[in-house]
C-alpha cells in the first residue's frame, strides 16, 4: 500500500558488522516505513556504508557490553509517532505492508504492539521456531533494561498484529557460533554475579537465558544444575516467565533421552497446567509414550499437537514465548503413521505419511530416522495390513533414492518375496548395488538363480578359481548347483578334468560321464568313466556299479556316480558352510533370496537363526532334499531349545535324536572321538510326562566319552531335576574311569571352600565319600591344614557328587552323624550354563528340596553355603 505523508513509523536498529545481513534487512523494510534510525557500535566492515544507502540517519555510540544502554541510545532519535525495534538479522516480506493501516486505526490507549518472530535455524531454511514479542511502540513510551537480551519495559494497553517479521541471527558459522556464544554467556554470567538484588523472576529469566546460550555452546554439562535453579526458584515463587516455558520443554526431551520418562511426564503435565494453549508439551509427550512404545497415547498426544501448532500457525502474534515444537510437526506424522499402522488404522497410517515428509521441514538425517522406522514397522505389519501400504512403500523408496539415503531393504524385499505381491523392483535398485543386491535384483525380475555367481564367481575364470581353492567341495557345490543344459557347465568340467590334481581331475570327468548319460550319449559316458578311473583309480569303486546297470540296460535314468561320490566325500560334514565363513553374514542370512535351491535355503536357515528362529524355521521346513543336509536336525533343533513350550523342548529332542542317528559324528562333538551307536546304558527312572526344563546336545561343550549319552533332557520330578536318559551306576564308574585320561572341563569343588566348610563344621575327623584321587589328595591338604584326622571309618563325612547323582540319600549316610555336601547348581534362565552339560550330573536338587531330604533321614542342625555361581554346600548334624 502506498505510505501516507504521516510519519508513522521508525525503525530504530542497532548494528554492528552486519554487512552480510545489512542490505537484506533495510531493503525489506525500507518500503513500509517512514524513517531509519542506524545506530552504529564500532563496525569495522562495510555496515556503515551500506546503511547510507537506506538512511541517512547513522550515528554512532562506543559499545559498553551493554545491549540496553544502546537500544536505549537509539531511541532518543526517532521522530515518528510509532517506533518499529529492528535488527540488522532480520527481513519482513509483502505481507508486512498491512501493518500501517492497523496502526493507523489503533486506539489512543494503545501503546504496545506485539509482532510474531520466525526464527530459522538453519542453512536450508527448514527448521524454525516461532514466538511474539513486544516490537512496536508508541514514540517515547518504552525504554530497555539489563546488558544481554534486554527487557523492554513499556506501559499502557497491548495489542497483537499478524505482521511476521523473519529472523536469521540462529544460523551460524563456527566460527559465529562461538564468539556469540562466548559474548552471550560472559555477559549474563556477569549480570547474573554483579546484580546482588536482582529479583527472583528476573533471575529466572537470566538463566534461561543462560541456558539457551549453553545450549550452543561446548560446557552441556552445566545445563541440569541451571535448571535444578529455574525449578527451585519457580517452585518458590508459584511464577514462571514464559521463557521457562521453552527452557522446561527442552529439559523434558533431555529427560526423556536419558529414560527418565516418569520424571519428563511430570514436568510436562506442569506446563500445560501453567499454559494449556502450548503445543510444545504435547510434543514432547508424544516423544515419551513413543520410546516407551505406548501408541495409543501417542495418537492422543499427537493430534492435540498437531491441533494446536495449527492454532499457533494460524495466530503466531498470541504466543509471548518462543514455539519450539513447530519444527518437529514431520516428525509428529511420522510417528503418528506408525503408530495408526501398529493399529491396523491404514486410513490414519495413510493420511500422516502424507505429511510426514515435508521437504520444506525436513533435513536429510531426519528423513533418514523417519524412513528407517516406517520401514521397519511395514516390515513388522501381517499380511494384509502390508498389501495395502505398497504404494507408500514405494514412496518411502523413491524418497530414500532422491536423499540418496542408506537403508536395509531385505526384510521389505523378504516380505515381498513370501506374499507374491505386484511391486516395481527397481525402485529397490539404489539400495541394492553391491554384487549380492544386484543378483537379488536379477532374481526378482527374471527369476535368474544367482548362487553359483555368488558363491564361485561371474565367470569362467573365476569359477575355476575358486573350486581350486575349495576342492572336492567346490566341485561338487558347482556340478549339484549348475545346469546341465548350461554350456559354461562342460566347458568348466573340461578344464577342471585338465588339473594336475588327480582327484579333481578323476572327479571332473566322472561328472562329465554322468552328463552324458543322462542325454543318453553312452558311448561317451562310458568314455569319461573310463578316463575317471585311469586318472583317479579310486573311483572305480563308484564308476563299476553304473557300468553294471548299464550292462543290463542302457537307460538315462540310471544314476551315476555323482551321489555316492558326494555321500563318500561329504558324509557327517557341513557342505560347503565352512568356505563361507568370510562372506557376510547379513547377505548369508538372505541367500534364499537370489536363489530357490535348497542349499541357499539352509544356508540362510543357519545363519539367521538367532537373530529370526521363525523365519529359520520356514526354511528348514521348505527344503526338499533334507536327507543331503547332514547337520540339518541338528540346527533344526537348536531353534526350539530356549522354548518354555513343552510341545518345542519336546520337537527339540525328538529332531535331537534323528540328528545324532544320521549324522553319527553329532554323538561327540566336542572332542569327536566317540561316535554315537545310541548304546548307552540307563535305568527306567522318572515320568516321560513331567515337565520338560532343558534339552540338548552335551557334547557341544563335554563328552559322554561313549557311554553316556550325548541327548540329554532334563525333567522337573517331584523330589529333585533329573537327567534323562537316567543313567546307571555303571555308566558312571566307567566315564569317571575315562574321564581320567581326557582334558575335559570339570566341575570341581575349590580347595578354599572345602577348608571354609570344614572349619564351619567343626568335626575331629572326616572322609571323603567318592575315592576320587584328586579330590581325595585335596581334601587330605585340607585336613591337616586344620588339624582333622582322615579316617575312612570316620562318622563325619564329605562328598562333592553326592546330591547330584544320587537318587536318595539313606544308603550314602547311614550311621553318618555329620558332613558338608558340596553340589551344583545351573543358572536356570542361563541354558548355556556347564551344570546341564556336565555328563557326571543325573539329578539337580534346589537348596529346599536338599534340606527336606536331610530333615527326614533326622538332621536337625542344617547351614547352607553359596560359594559361586554355581557352587553350594549344605552342613548338617544330628542332635
Amino acid at each position: 500500500m502506498e505510505k501516507s505523508n504521516r510519519c508513522l513509523i521508525s525503525v530504530a536498529m542497532i548494528t554492528k558488522n552486519e554487512e552480510h545481513n545489512l542490505d537484506r534487512a533495510l531493503g525489506s523494510i525500507k518500503p513500509y516505513v517512514d524513517e531509519i534510525i542506524v545506530v552504529d557500535t564500532g563496525s569495522t566492515d562495510k555496515s556503515v556504508e551500506i546503511a547510507r544507502k537506506y538512511t541517512d540517519k547513522i550515528y554512532f555510540y562506543e559499545w559498553h557490553d551493554d545491549f540496553s544502554a544502546a537500544r536505549n541510545y537509539s531511541l532518543q532519535f526517532p521522530t515518528c509517532e510509532w517506533v518499529l525495534i529492528y535488527d540488522a538479522d532480520e527481513e519482513v516480506r509483502e505481507d508486512f505492508a498491512g501493518i500501517r493501516e492497523f496502526l493507523e486505526k489503533l486506539p489512543d490507549d494503545v501503546n504496545t504492539v506485539y509482532l510474531p518472530t520466525l526464527n530459522y535455524l538453519d542453512w536450508d531454511l527448514k527448521k524454525t521456531e516461532i514466538a511474539s514479542t513486544a516490537r512496536v511502540f508508541r514514540n517515547g513510551t518504552v525504554k530497555y533494561e539489563n546488558i544481554i537480551h534486554n527487557q523492554a519495559i513499556y506501559k499502557g494497553k497491548i495489542v497483537e498484529a499478524p505482521f511476521t517479521i523473519y529472523h536469521y541471527g540462529y544460523i551460524w558459522t563456527r566460527k559465529l557460533r562461538k564468539s556469540k556464544y562466548e559474548r552471550t554467556r560472559n555477559l549474563i554470567v556477569k549480570l547474573l554475579n554483579e546484580t546482588k538484588d536482582l529479583p527472583s523472576q528476573e533471575r529466572v529469566y537470566y538463566l534461561c537465558q543462560l541456558y539457551k546460550a549453553e545450549l550452543i555452546g561446548s560446557r552441556k554439562y552445566v545445563l541440569y544444575d541451571i535448571v535444578q535453579e529455574i525449578l527451585s526458584i519457580i517452585t518458590s515463587d508459584k511464577k514462571m516467565p514464559s521463557i521457562g516455558l521453552e527452557v522446561l520443554f527442552m529439559h523434558s526431551l533431555d529427560l526423556n533421552n536419558k529414560g527418565f520418562r516418569e520424571e519428563a511426564r511430570n514436568l510436562l503435565h506442569f506446563l500445560l497446567k501453567v499454559e494449556p494453549s502450548n503445543p510444545d508439551p504435547y510434543y514432547a509427550l508424544l516423544a515419551v509414550e513413543e520410546a516407551e512404545e505406548n501408541y495409543s497415547k501417542v495418537i492422543e498426544y499427537g493430534e492435540e499437537f498437531l491441533k494446536k501448532i495449527d492454532y499457533v500457525e494460524k495466530n503466531p502474534e498470541k504466543f509471548a514465548w518462543t514455539i519450539i515444537s513447530i519444527k518437529y510437526v514431520p516428525s509428529a506424522h511420522a510417528l503418528l503413521s506408525i503408530a495408526y499402522l501398529r493399529y491396523k488404522n491404514v486410513r490414519k497410517f495413510k493420511e500422516h505419511f502424507s505429511k510426514a515428509f515435508d521437504k520444506s521441514r525436513l533435513l536429510p538425517h531426519e528423513v533418514q530416522k523417519f524412513v528407517t522406522a516406517l520401514l521397519k514397522e511395514i516390515a513388522k505389519t501381517d499380511d494384509s495390513t502390508f498389501s495395502k501400504v505398497l504404494n507408500e512403500l514405494a514412496e518411502i523408496l523413491r524418497i530414500s533414492a532422491e536423499y540418496e539415503l542408506k537403508i536395509s531393504v531385505f526384510e521389505i524385499l523378504e516380505k515381498i518375496t513370501n506374499l507374491h505381491v505386484e511391486f516395481d523392483f527397481s525402485l529397490f535398485s539404489p539400495f541394492l548395488n553391491t554384487r549380492f543386491g544386484t543378483l537379488v535384483l536379477e532374481k526378482l525380475k527374471s527369476g535368474k538363480d544367482g548362487l553359483i555367481s555368488y558363491v564361485l564367481g561371474e565367470n569362467e575364470e573365476e569359477i575355476l578359481d575358486k573350486i581350486k581353492e575349495y576342492g572336492i567341495e567346490g566341485l561338487i557345490f558347482f556340478h549339484e548347483n549348475m545346469s546341465d543344459d548350461d554350456p559354461v557347465k562342460l566347458k568348466i568340467l573340461n578344464k577342471l578334468r585338465k588339473f594336475e590334481d588327480e582327484t579333481i581331475s578323476g572327479i571332473s570327468n566322472a561328472l562329465i560321464g554322468d552328463i552324458n548319460l543322462r542325454k543318453a550319449n553312452y558311448s561317451l559316458a562310458l568314455d569319461y568313466y573310463k578316463r575317471a578311473s585311469q586318472v583317479f583309480p579310486e573311483l572305480s569303486r563308484f564308476i563299476k556299479s553304473v557300468l553294471d546297470d548299464l550292462k543290463t540296460k542302457l537307460d538315462p535314468t540310471i544314476e551315476g556316480v555323482f551321489k555316492e561320490l558326494k555321500e563318500f566325500y561329504i558324509k557327517n560334514k557341513e557342505f560347503m558352510v565352512g568356505n563361507l565363513r568370510n562372506f557376510p553374514k547379513a547377505e548369508l542370512e538372505r541367500l534364499y533370496l537370489i536363489s530357490d535351491s535348497d542349499f541357499a535355503k539352509y544356508v540362510s536357515a543357519v545363519n539367521i537363526a538367532v537373530s529370526n528362529k521363525e523365519m529359520a524355521k520356514r526354511l528348514f521346513e521348505s527344503i526338499t532334499n533334507k536327507e543331503d543336509f547332514q547337520f540339518l536336525e541338528y540346527k533344526y533343533a537348536k531353534l526350539f531349545e530356549e522354548s518354555d513350550k513343552d510341545e518345542d523342548l519336546g520337537k527339540a529332542l525328538d529332531y535331537h535324536r534323528k540328528a545324532v542317528e544320521k549324522n553319527v559324528n553329532l554323538g561327540d562333538i566336542l572332542i569327536g572321538t566317540y561316535r554315537f551307536d545310541g548304546f548307552y546304558p540307563h535305568e527306567e527312572f522318572g515320568n516321560s510326562q513331567d515337565k520338560i526344563v532343558w534339552v540338548g546336545n552335551i557334547s557341544e561343550k563335554h563328552s559322554g566319552l561313549g557311554v553316556i549319552s550325548p541327548i540329554r533332557v532334563w525333567r522337573k520330578g517331584e523330589k529333585f531335576y533329573y537327567a534323562s536318559p537316567f543313567h546307571t551306576d555303571e555308566a558312571i564308574k566307567i566315564y569317571k574311569e575315562r574321564l581320567k585320561t581326557h582334558k575335559l572341563p570339570r566341575l570341581t569343588v575349590n580347595k578354599k571352600y572345602i577348608l571354609e566348610a570344614l572349619s564351619y563344621l567343626n568335626a575331629s575327623d572326616i572322609k571323603l565319600i567318592e575315592k576320587d584321587d584328586e579330590h581325595l589328595k585335596i581334601v587330605k591338604a585340607c585336613t591337616l591344614e586344620l588339624g582333622i584326622e582322615y579316617s575312612e571309618v570316620s562318622k563325619n563325612i564329605l562328598s562333592y557328587e553326592l546330591i547330584n547323582t544320587a537318587k536318595e540319600f539313606n544308603s550314602a549316610l547311614k550311621n553318618v552323624q555329620s558332613g558338608v555336601l558340596f553340589y551344583f547348581v545351573p543358572d536356570f534362565e542361563n541354558r548355556e550354563d556347564m551344570v546341564w552339560y556336565y555328563p557326571l550330573f543325573r539329578i539337580i536338587r534346589t537348596r529346599k528340596q536338599v534340606e527336606t531330604e536331610l530333615r527326614n533321614l533326622g538332621y536337625t542342625h542344617i547351614e547352607h553355603f553359596v560359594f559361586d555361581e554355581n557352587t553350594r554346600a549344605v552342613l548338617f548334624k544330628r542332635k
